[in-house]
């Protein structure tokens, strides 16, 4: 698999994405609701919820008391509507019409003092869990060469849609799925692909 500057093998990645599940049990089950990716895009997908709030906490976003009354007030239900809850990074070319209403989207959540790229990527794949990765600081240690925006959208684009990445991924869910019932990382055998690489993304991050 290549993941922005990085490559990991698929036993690498199912053995990290153990650790990873045995260690964020709540995060599985609270903010990606698995099992089931229940509540996808929180109750009222085209607003921000207090409730979408707490899920975001629940995955390290330390949103600020600032924060809070002013994503909930934020108007963005026009930019939500044109992205379809369901709406996939692969399907978003750099240039289409959902790339450009995904990055319409995430720049109505721009500009807030102290609401940075991390926080509001925690927010958003939340909101769209198929089209915008979560982006921390070890995610943009593996995207060195597009750490934000359109740029980091389009590079995880074109990582989801490589031949190679999409036979890897597919033998990796596989592979999840497969994993005992008592095992943690089964649970991410129903994670969108977007939300394994951007673990996996983290994790080689993190390693570097």
């Amino acid at each position: 698999m290549n993941i922005g500057t990085r490559k990991i093998v698929v036993d690498e990645a199912i053995a990290q994405l153990r650790i990873y599940a045995e260690g964020n049990g709540a995060v599985l089950r609270y903010y990606d609701g698995l099992p089931g990716m229940t509540n996808v895009g929180g109750t009222d997908p085209n607003r921000v919820s207090l409730e979408d709030l707490a899920r975001t906490m629940v995955i390290g976003s330390d949103l600020r008391a600032l924060d809070i009354p002013w994503l909930l007030e934020v108007d963005a239900e026009k930019e939500f509507a044109a992205v379809p809850v369901d709406a996939r990074l692969e399907d978003a070319a750099p240039g289409s019409a959902l790339f450009d209403a995904a990055m319409a989207l995430d720049e109505v959540f721009s500009g807030h003092r102290g609401f940075g790229q991390a926080k509001k990527s925690k927010l958003l794949h939340l909101k769209r869990p198929f089209l915008f990765p979560v982006s921390d600081s070890f995610i943009r240690m593996t995207y060195t060469n597009a750490s934000a925006g359109a740029e980091l959208l389009g590079a995880v684009h074109s990582d989801l849609v490589n031949p190679a990445n999409v036979r890897d991924f597919k033998l990796l869910q596989v592979r999840l799925n497969a994993e005992p019932a008592t095992s943690a990382a089964r649970l991410l055998g129903e994670a969108p692909t977007l939300r394994l690489l951007d673990i996996l993304a983290s994790l080689l991050g993190e390693a570097k």
